[in-house]
């Protein structure tokens, strides 16, 4: 066989590399941009073959007996098994809290320009005058609710975003497929809901401590202290803003994702049949989401450190009302550009990283989705007669 216009980069331990090895000679594949597919293409010679595209004269296009839907496996959402949703939670989990633990230094400095932004007008001024006045191990202030935070976030978030996806997919049916934005969203909102109730408590002993670095040596001595002084309300009073801030961002992470990564796949299809292009695309994708999830959550996270910074009773219309009147509404993109920065490599990091955990831990495609081969399945059903 041979592989007319697979892309150079697809290599010979691709897939499609092996199986073009066993097919006859003259008998190969070109890609169609107008079909977005590859067509299974044999010489001149068979004059019974349907025509092919007219820049390829010498080649015409194989159609199976089934039509064109016996090229591809039919396909619907598989039930996620108890072991199947272990793993998957496992990956959200090392994801998330290795790859914010990663960056904690860039989030200090972030929450150091949100809460503090005549003492620290900018990242750079910020930046130094955090080495010069108070070390370099400032920027690991808020390690611990940090890693432990985002790992129980993330060990939920993620298999709950798959878990709704699936169920709204299943019950919408056939519609599912032209409406697979809308069911993102829903999926990333309704996951993220729940998610703002666990990971409020964490992000209120961070942003305390980072605030104010005396506070307490470790999470327990800072949670105990505000509960202490504040009452374990002021774990959860946040979590209406949370919602404003993580729904949002979950819908436009996840959403831009899936949509990124779609037209990526569609530009260069050999990339779905090779590893380490498949995750170069996951953090291409994840990137563009990182940016556009920023942008859409600012306001809510500025909103966020404004109550958090200090031991008062201030409430989410309150600290809004106090950026509008220290600072406009521009107060509410305080940090927007060191946002964009840290949430481009935190989500492009976070979904590079789970899907290379997923992949080791063995979760791929088909613990996801159930194929049925119907042309697979009657050849060895007639093969074994």
């Amino acid at each position: 066989g041979f592989a007319e216009q697979l892309p150079f980069w697809a290599g010979e331990r691709s897939a499609s590399a092996r199986l073009l090895a066993l097919l006859p000679s003259g008998v190969g594949l070109i890609f169609d941009s107008k079909k977005g597919r590859y067509l299974l293409v044999n010489s001149d010679k068979d004059a019974s073959l349907t025509s092919a595209p007219s820049s390829y004269t010498n080649l015409k296009p194989i159609d199976p007996v089934f039509g064109p839907r016996g090229r591809n496996p039919i396909e619907r959402q598989k039930n996620l098994n108890f072991y199947t949703t272990l793993r998957i939670s496992a990956a959200g989990a090392i994801c998330a809290s290795c790859v914010h633990l990663a960056l904690t230094p860039i989030d200090v400095v972030k929450t150091k320009v949100q809460t503090d932004p005549k003492g620290y007008p900018n990242p750079i001024s910020a930046f130094q005058r955090v080495v010069n006045e108070e070390g370099l191990a400032t920027f690991f202030n808020g390690w611990q609710p940090t890693f432990l935070g985002f790992f129980v976030w993330g060990g939920f978030a993620y298999i709950a975003t798959e878990f709704f996806r699936s169920q709204i997919a299943e019950r919408v049916g056939s519609a599912a497929t032209s409406l697979e934005v809308p069911i993102i969203l829903c999926a990333a909102g309704i996951a993220s809901f729940f998610g703002s109730f666990l990971i409020a408590p964490f992000e209120t002993v961070r942003i305390r401590t980072v605030a104010q670095p005396e506070y307490g040596n470790n999470i327990f001595a800072a949670g105990g202290k505000i509960f202490k002084e504040e009452g374990i309300s002021a774990f959860f009073n946040s979590v209406p803003v949370f919602m404003l801030k993580e729904i949002p961002f979950a819908c436009a992470k996840f959403t831009v994702f899936d949509i990124a990564s779609t037209k990526l796949y569609e530009m260069y299809p050999a990339a779905s049949e090779n590893l380490q292009l498949s995750l170069l695309v996951t953090l291409t994708s994840g990137t563009f989401g990182g940016i556009i999830a920023a942008i859409v959550s600012n306001p809510a996270d500025c909103t966020i450190s404004e109550m958090k910074k200090a031991s008062t009773e201030i409430s989410p219309g309150g600290a809004a009302a106090i950026l509008v009147e220290t600072g406009g509404l521009s107060a509410f993109f305080k940090g927007l550009t060191l946002r964009m920065v840290f949430y481009s490599l935190m989500v492009g990091g976070q979904f590079l990283l789970y899907d290379t955990v997923r992949f080791a831990l063995g979760v791929g495609s088909d613990d996801l989705k159930l194929y049925l081969d119907v042309l697979g399945s009657a050849i060895s059903t007639n093969a074994g007669r």
